[in-house]
């Protein structure tokens, strides 16, 4: 990542209206990562439905071991493609605080240089394994691995 200077010789109103304007980029981006998060979940949900749905219709064991194959696959897809959305949207959180920071900093010392980044990878780290939305693609993950034993039984 590329460090960026603004001088404290140069107009503070100026300084705060470029760092203004990488907070609301950065919320708008954190504000995208949960949109296509949600979205992520409501695929999941529906194609883990459908193919339960379909596993239950059949009859031959194969045809069940391979949707069940399929859906265990996609799954752990799924969770792994919310992870990488997880992460990215608290690296953008964390850079939106950190810019907010910024402002003021320079509304307490306008004489002062203030540095900065784009963007702050170690915002990433803050993503939660255990908050709910994981949960819920972890537990799909577990459940398209019980179908096998439900398709056994039903």
């Amino acid at each position: 990542m590329e460090n960026f200077i603004l001088k404290g010789t140069s107009n503070p109103e100026q300084r705060i209206e470029m760092l203004t304007l990488l907070f609301k980029k950065a919320e708008e981006k954190v504000h995208h990562s949960d949109t296509f998060r949600q979205r992520n979940m409501n695929y999941a949900l529906a194609i883990f439905a459908g193919f339960i749905a379909l596993g239950v219709k059949l009859d031959s064991y194969l045809t069940q071991c391979i949707i069940s194959t399929t859906l265990s696959l996609l799954m752990f897809i799924f969770t792994v493609w919310d992870r990488r959305w997880h992460r990215t949207k608290h690296g953008w959180e964390g850079s939106s605080h950190i810019f907010y920071e910024k402002i003021t900093e320079i509304n307490n010392n306008p004489k002062d240089d203030i540095d900065f980044l784009n963007y702050y990878v170690q915002g990433e780290d803050e993503a939660e394994w255990f908050s709910w939305q994981p949960v819920v693609f972890y537990f799909l993950i577990i459940a398209s691995l019980a179908s096998f034993f439900i398709f056994i039984y039903t």
